[in-house]
């Protein structure tokens, strides 16, 4: 039915075809994750949990140092950010999934957090900030009555 000579060469040219488009389109992808700055933060998550006390907001940022982050509140926005790695002098990357690019995610606060008692800490690869909540703003639960 099928001459072999034709179902190899249709083989050969297809499975050739079909692994160079994959390539091109990994290739992009990987460009799109891990070189595009924009891309930063899908990179860090951030998990936000909370307490009748505090809010607790943690980063997670493997590789980083301490002193590379810098936590700000202005205006009612928590601001994290984070400077750039660099690499060791004479070093350079062959591969890279990890980005060395800087970058910095933004949460708007609500009024009952006490701005002056913030707390952030750095431990194994997790930023730890503590926003306490100030008890006085605490509205109480009101109930409305359903007619």
């Amino acid at each position: 039915m099928f001459r072999k000579e034709y179902q190899n060469v249709g083989q050969q040219f297809g499975s050739d075809a079909c692994r160079n488009h994959f390539k091109r389109k990994f290739d992009r992808l990987q460009q799109r994750l891990f070189q595009d700055g924009n891309s930063a933060r899908s990179i860090h998550p951030v998990n936000i949990a909370e307490n009748e006390e505090f809010y607790q907001v943690q980063l997670f940022a493997a590789g980083k140092r301490k002193d590379q982050f810098q936590v700000r509140i202005q205006n009612q926005v928590l601001t994290i950010s984070c400077t750039a790695s660099e690499l060791e002098p004479g070093m350079k990357y062959i591969y890279q999934e990890q980005p060395a690019s800087a970058f910095e995610r933004a949460f708007q606060l609500q009024d009952q957090v006490l701005v002056e008692n913030v707390h952030a800490s750095y431990e194994e690869g997790v930023l730890t900030v503590i926003l306490q909540k100030d008890p006085a703003m605490a509205k109480p639960e009101y109930q409305v009555a359903v007619s």
